[in-house]
């Protein structure tokens, strides 16, 4: 059967993995390889169950271990229902005990009929490292898996998935890695003691791969999580500023006000940011929070970091819903003289040559505009900015003394930290209320907290919603 470009591949119907790869080569063979716990049998789910229920595919699930009650009440853990497909015809389980190889080979047989009879396109073996040890020899499992599950099932076009065990891609490398027409490989680490996932998609025949490595999650069933797109202002976008939580200050993110509960007032959050990241990655984290504040009528004064002129936040604020006027009526930025900048109102500049009376000039008009607006104000500090300009002590000194003023107060400060002087982070982090690492792994901008400490988070935008908020998504 001839087949077009399009026609050519299956969607995977797994979360994420869509927007990166064309697809399943129809009727191909899919290696899926990792260690015990790795996610293999939960995207081997996601694979079956979406291509059943959205597209009206049939599939087979053959486990060498599991019994079939307990297959279905693992997938109700994820929040799929397997029974309901079993009902529509749409699905089947086959419990496949190891046998010896005469026994293997009649089982397959029964396999492929159970394949034809059913019309299924979507089949998983779990695992094909546990039948090949059934085997006399490694030519006896080649000569099965050439005939039985490659020939045979492309030509019923059933794309058949292989689980197999293994610590890393380059282990263990068998004739089931050279037939195969996608391998990936699926690994648990650990970054400063927390789990992350990677997806290592090591072959794609017929199709190009523009991103080998990818972060996913097991949270509700198995995500993979792509590169974190940047936002594209519409004029249908809008943000309302979530409710504050008790005692706290809202992020302005109501996925990360639920799993940390807000920004407690008075406090003051360090966010080190990893070199890596352009403004449109952390301001994702940032601006929400900020907005929040304008929306409800505060003051929210700024000392823009290093590389970011207040034209652009004013310009990045609209995403937000905080238009111009509400711009100036409600934000103060300090910048040095020497800046380049248009002539804005909210704009207050300092002498940097004098940084004690820069330092004396920004606290005291700090102070008056929070007694002016008589209520809670939002800090967004550009620390690499203040040291550049004033040198670690006095940058030091000026932080921590604003901190005090926070704290007494009940505002909120957030410490945006670049590694240009790394032997600030270090002062900042043991008095800072709050301390979270933004970072980038894979092309997905993740963060998590130090202190407290957190999971790890994965940032994920739709450049297409009408909202510019991220979706928070942890890595478990």
């Amino acid at each position: 059967m001839s087949l077009g470009a399009q026609g050519r591949f299956i969607k995977t119907f797994v979360q994420g993995l869509d927007d990166v790869i064309p697809g399943f080569p129809r009727g191909g063979l899919i290696l899926v390889s990792g260690l015990p716990g790795a996610g293999k049998t939960s995207l081997a789910m996601s694979f079956i169950y979406n291509g059943a229920l959205k597209a009206g595919e049939p599939g087979i699930y053959v486990s060498v271990y599991e019994s079939r009650e307990r297959f279905i009440e693992n997938a109700r853990s994820f929040g799929i229902d397997f029974e309901k497909l079993e009902e529509r015809g749409l699905f089947e389980f086959i419990s496949l005990p190891i046998l010896k190889e005469v026994g293997v080979a009649e089982s397959f047989n029964m396999v492929v009929e159970r394949v034809e009879e059913m019309g299924a396109r979507r089949l998983v073996i779990d695992s094909f490292t546990a039948l090949k040890e059934s085997f006399k020899t490694p030519h006896e499992a080649r000569i099965l898996l050439q005939s039985v599950l490659y020939r045979v099932l492309e030509k019923l076009e059933c794309t058949t998935m292989l689980i197999k065990e293994r610590a890393s891609a380059g282990e263990d490398v068998g004739f089931e890695d050279y037939v195969a027409d996608v391998a990936i490989h699926l690994e648990s680490t650990l970054l400063e003691s927390r789990t992350i996932r990677i997806l290592s998609l090591i072959k794609l025949r017929g199709g190009g791969i523009r991103h080998p490595k990818l972060c996913f999650t097991l949270l509700g069933g198995f995500r993979a999580l792509p590169p974190t797109k940047p936002l594209r202002p519409r004029e249908t976008m809008s943000f309302s500023p979530p409710p504050d939580p008790p005692e706290a200050y809202t992020t302005g993110i109501p996925d990360l006000d639920r799993e940390i509960g807000g920004y407690p007032k008075g406090a003051t959050v360090l966010m080190e940011i990893d070199p890596r990241l352009t403004p449109r990655d952390y301001h994702l984290l940032f601006l929400p929070a900020a907005a929040s504040f304008i929306h409800k009528g505060r003051l929210v004064i700024g000392v823009p970091s290093g590389g970011v002129t207040v034209e652009y936040l004013m310009k990045a604020g609209k995403l937000y819903g905080v238009d111009e006027e509400k711009f100036l009526k409600y934000s103060v930025h300090f910048i040095e003289a020497t800046a380049p900048t248009g002539e804005l109102p909210n704009v207050i500049k300092v002498d940097a040559e004098d940084c004690y009376s820069a330092f004396r000039d920004v606290m005291s008009k700090g102070i008056e505009l929070t007694k002016k607006f008589q209520g809670p104000f939002f800090a967004g500090i550009g620390v690499d900015r203040v040291v550049r300009l004033c040198g670690m002590n006095m940058a030091a000194n000026f932080l921590a003394a604003a901190q005090d003023y926070v704290r007494q107060s009940e505002g909120l400060m957030i410490w945006l930290a670049k590694p240009i002087e790394p032997g600030i982070i270090k002062r900042l982090a043991p008095i800072a209320d709050m301390h979270i690492k933004i970072t980038r792994r894979h092309g997905c901008v993740i963060f998590y907290g130090v202190k407290p400490g957190t999971p790890v988070y994965a940032l994920q935008t739709d450049p297409e919603s009408r909202t510019p908020l991220p979706e928070i998504i942890p890595i478990v």
